[in-house]
């Protein structure tokens, strides 16, 4: 899935009112369920940052560097917090928003809807309650190891593929309801399972679209499930997530390819849905040990 840099000429704000003029990178991926935001600053002092209310669902932000510190202005009082290293915080776009900022930060930050809050909380997944509470959070390692699988150095960004970000968003969204909702979740050790006739369907449905381009929806309303349950039903049956599925049978496929037929490297890799002939190696070497060109030789001699 494409990333953009949302940076802009000097003055201007980003939607989160930041000045663009004082950040060092300002980076964006888009998914169904959740729009995460890269923010980094080397500014000691971005001023004061203030948004209106709007009904844009929840703010989560996520510090992946500590050092800074903010002032938060409700009427005429000012709350101070120091953010260390992973620490969480979360603010309504309901209320309207008041700080000044002080010292380099880099924040990771998602706008979650309260729509895509409760399409990840439905029925049988979490709780109904789509609320979250509201406030400055002590470090969370689960959160941050999830938003630094998104935004990895290793990943380019055309191959963040929409199941990916959607899986993920997914994932994020069910930890935040269980760690920070406020009422009781579901049992986070609760198994399911699904028949394998709802396997099959899934898999047919991720090998006619070996470019990862659908959503975990698509996959959940073939099982009629809800998403969240859908997600742990299918790794708890095949030990996989479905994006490590479709990356288990975009190898099955370009293997057969490589033994089988003359293609190039670049035909291979379009063929099996990968960004490009780069990600198609790099990928193949992880799963396999070998790129795929040596993996042919190697195969054929």
């Amino acid at each position: 899935m494409p990333e953009a840099d949302d940076r802009s000429p000097n003055g201007a704000l980003d939607d989160l009112g930041c000045p663009l003029s004082k950040l060092r990178s300002s980076r964006q991926i888009a998914g169904d369920y959740v729009t995460f935001y890269r923010k980094a600053s080397d500014s000691g002092a971005i001023a004061r940052v203030e948004t209106p209310a709007t009904n844009r669902g929840f703010l989560i932000g996520l510090s992946a560097t500590g050092g800074h510190r903010r002032s938060i202005l409700t009427g005429k009082t000012a709350t101070v917090h120091h953010f260390g290293e992973n620490s969480v915080y979360i603010r309504d776009f309901a209320e309207p928003y008041k700080a000044d900022l002080r010292g380099p930060f880099d924040f990771i930050v998602l706008e979650v809807s309260n729509a895509a809050l409760m399409r990840m909380s439905d029925r049988d997944g979490v709780s109904n309650d789509a609320d979250l509470s509201r406030g400055v959070h002590e470090a969370d390692r689960v959160l941050a190891g999830l938003l630094g699988a998104l935004f990895s150095q290793g990943w380019q960004p055309n191959e963040r593929s929409a199941l990916f970000v959607d899986q993920l968003s997914v994932a994020i969204g069910v930890h935040l309801l269980q760690k920070y909702g406020c009422r009781k979740t579901m049992a986070a050790d609760r198994r399911y399972g699904l028949s394998s006739r709802r396997v099959a369907t899934v898999v047919e449905m991720i090998d006619s679209k070996l470019n990862g381009d659908f959503a975990v929806d698509d996959l959940a309303s073939a099982c009629n499930l809800s998403s969240a349950v859908f997600l742990r039903a299918f790794r708890d049956t095949t030990g996989k997530t479905p994006h490590q599925w479709l990356t288990k049978r975009r190898i099955e496929r370009s293997r057969g390819l490589l033994l089988n037929s003359n293609l190039s490297l670049g035909e291979i890799a379009r063929s099996c849905g990968f960004a490009d002939q780069s990600h198609f190696t790099r990928v193949f070497a992880r799963e396999t040990g070998a790129p795929p060109g040596a993996w042919r030789r190697n195969q054929r001699f």
